[in-house]
């Protein structure tokens, strides 16, 4: 399965990354949370087999050249025949600094793009008429570039951001966290940052943090599950396995046993 990827420097605090994957044949997917929020763009032919999970009973998302995913804590199952698109990852304080959309809003939900993003069918036509993958991640990077400069708060949002990082350095250490402390505000108006950049409570935050920082663990080295549950903050091992349970509705071992080359994406 080919993936291109591409890290634009310009946006190191909003997007990890900018992908394009195309594929033949029929494929089955579960998709665990993976922290982040994706604005998916469609080039190929229209997806009208796609099974996923409809955030409503009348609007399935993959429906639409581009939708934006929100901050899923729980799996999506998808099933399609032949695909060709571009995705945009983002940290979730995107949601509010491009958009204008608190993150607590996109919880376990999506948005059509022409909601999000003004000249759409442009949009459409600039893709894909551009020719190969850099030059059109080129294209989307500086497309959000001008999304920032239209939104207020950045900074807040950056620092919210640095927050998250220094508290799961504190957890996996087992030092003892005050969130309050390291954001400087009050813990009412702490919890409101975090719901709207974030889109969690802070506990809720920074448990989806141990999760995902496991999965990339596990991707990354193959030594026993319970060091690597330790090396996240967990407790210990039940700790681990229930707290895992929770976002992936499997456990530690038996994600290791299914898991593919793509962090959290499994094929079933």
């Amino acid at each position: 399965m080919q993936i291109d990827l591409y890290i634009p420097q310009s946006l190191h605090h909003l997007v990890r990354g900018i992908w394009e994957q195309p594929s033949n044949g029929h494929m089955r997917w579960q998709i665990l949370p993976s922290g982040c929020l994706e604005l998916i763009f469609n080039l190929g032919e229209k997806m009208d087999h796609i099974q996923g999970q409809k955030v409503n009973d009348s609007f399935n998302p993959t429906e639409n050249f581009c939708f934006l995913s929100g901050l899923h804590t729980k799996p999506l199952y998808m099933e399609f025949s032949n695909f060709h698109v571009m995705g945009v990852q983002m940290a979730p304080l995107a949601a509010k600094s491009l958009f204008g959309i608190p993150c607590s809003e996109l919880k376990d939900w999506a948005i059509p793009g022409d909601q999000l993003l003004r000249h759409v069918a442009e949009i459409e036509d600039r893709l894909c008429g551009l020719p190969n993958f850099k030059s059109r991640a080129q294209y989307l990077e500086a497309l959000i570039y001008r999304h920032i400069q239209e939104e207020q708060g950045l900074t807040e949002a950056i620092k919210i951001h640095q927050v998250v990082g220094l508290a799961s350095k504190r957890k996996q250490n087992g030092s003892p966290i005050q969130l309050e402390d390291l954001t400087g505000y009050s813990r009412m108006h702490t919890f409101r940052l975090f719901k709207d950049w974030m889109g969690l409570p802070p506990s809720r935050t920074l448990a989806l943090c141990q999760f995902t920082g496991a999965i990339d663990e596990m991707h990354v080295h193959d030594g026993q599950l319970t060091q690597i549950g330790l090396n996240q903050g967990y407790f210990d091992q039940p700790h681990f396995i229930r707290n895992f349970k929770e976002h992936a509705r499997m456990t530690p071992g038996q994600y290791r046993s299914r898991m593919s080359f793509l962090p959290g994406q499994l094929p079933y």
